[in-house]
């Protein structure tokens, strides 16, 4: 029996939705969902020429209602069609977003509009995940530089995040995701947070990595754990000021190929940001013209799969197919890993760094 569950994603400006959509999809994927991502509805409008300057804002959430609720229709529908069992909804804010820039009454009088109820919305999502703005305890953090529609100065944005509070809270299933720790420690939260709703306890993007030997047999056996899947990624580093790394990245899989680009820098306080988003074709090759000359690309398949109750991913580099590197995901309940044991570990890399993408695109060898 095929399960669709529609997650919202909400929060203030600059809280990571859009890192978070684009690591969610191939973390989902990679575990046997189908992911459908809806975007944010007023960025499309805006970026497009309407917007609350041209129309005012009660007008503008009118069209943005309107575009929502047929985004969300045609993304139900597909995800009845599409083939697989298991299909996650990721959606870039929800209706009740909306609310939050007219009040509570005006927004009413627009529902009507749409033949809809205040209090029938909860329904439509079965769970909320908020992501706290950076200007909430991360102020050095906030940026402009990822969302071309963004405007809202760090007073806006905590009051917005605020607002986005207000309006989901009487969800009965939100969670929210707080700046306390780092970047990535709360991306990899709001990704569990997902996980534990679909019944996994397991923490995600938490990983030992192993040197191991590769060969005809290995992955023969690989093919026959549960939940196996292949895929092709291709990797290039950009041009980049010191400090920062960037990169973008192919990702074929079942036919499908998807695009994605990374930056990562480092704050005073030594704290790594990444911010991921997803790319067009278009804008996959046009920022093929800023390949660093002085790194090769990485052209390598990975084989996901599920042994003993781990989740493990293989990756098998072009540069020399004799060996890999498998990374498999540390159980939070303290679980022995263990290892499947037709595979042969050369030796534990976790902490090398001579064994970080980056590094292995610069040697082009174990």
């Amino acid at each position: 029996m095929k399960t669709i569950k529609r997650i919202v994603l909400t929060g203030g400006p600059c809280s990571g939705k859009t890192t978070f959509t684009s690591r969610a999809r191939q973390v989902f994927a990679e575990r046997g969902y189908r992911v459908i991502i809806d975007n944010e509805s007023a960025t499309d409008l805006i970026t497009g020429g309407i917007s609350p300057a041209t129309m005012g804002m009660y007008e503008f959430q009118k069209y943005c209602v309107a575009l929502q609720l047929k985004k969300e229709e045609l993304c139900y529908k597909a995800a009845q069609e599409i083939t697989g069992d298991k299909v996650l909804i990721f959606i870039d804010r929800g209706i009740f977003d909306d609310m939050a820039y007219v009040g509570e009454e005006a927004f009413r009088e627009i529902l009507k509009e749409f033949d809809l109820k205040l209090e029938d919305l909860n329904d439509r999502y079965d769970l909320v995940v908020h992501l706290v703005t950076a200007a909430k305890g991360k102020e050095e953090a906030y940026t402009y530089a990822n969302n071309a529609a963004r405007y809202e100065s760090i007073d806006q944005a905590r009051a917005m995040d605020d607002m986005a509070l207000s309006s989901w809270e009487s969800h009965p299933n939100r969670v929210i995701i707080g700046n306390e720790n780092e970047f990535e420690v709360k991306m990899i939260n709001a990704i569990q947070s997902v996980f534990q709703f679909l019944g996994y306890g397991t923490p995600v993007e938490k990983f030992n990595k192993y040197l191991i030997k590769v060969d005809v047999d290995v992955l023969t056996k690989i093919a026959q754990e549960a939940n196996y899947s292949t895929s092709h990624i291709v990797q290039h580093y950009l041009n980049a000021e010191n400090g920062y790394q960037r990169w973008i990245r192919s990702r074929t899989s079942n036919e499908i190929t998807m695009y994605s680009y990374s930056e990562a820098n480092y704050l005073q306080n030594n704290e790594r940001i990444k911010v991921d988003k997803v790319l067009t074709e278009k804008q996959y090759k046009d920022y093929l013209r800023q390949v660093d000359p002085h790194l090769d690309g990485l052209d390598k398949t990975r084989y996901s799969f599920i042994s003993n109750g781990l989740f493990f991913k293989l990756d098998v580099f072009s540069f020399d197919t004799s060996k890999g590197i498998l990374a498999v995901d540390v159980p939070a309940d303290g679980q022995e890993i263990e290892i499947p044991d037709y595979i042969e570990v050369i030796k534990n890399v976790t902490d090398d760094l001579s064994y970080k993408n980056y590094y292995l695109a610069e040697a082009q060898k174990f």
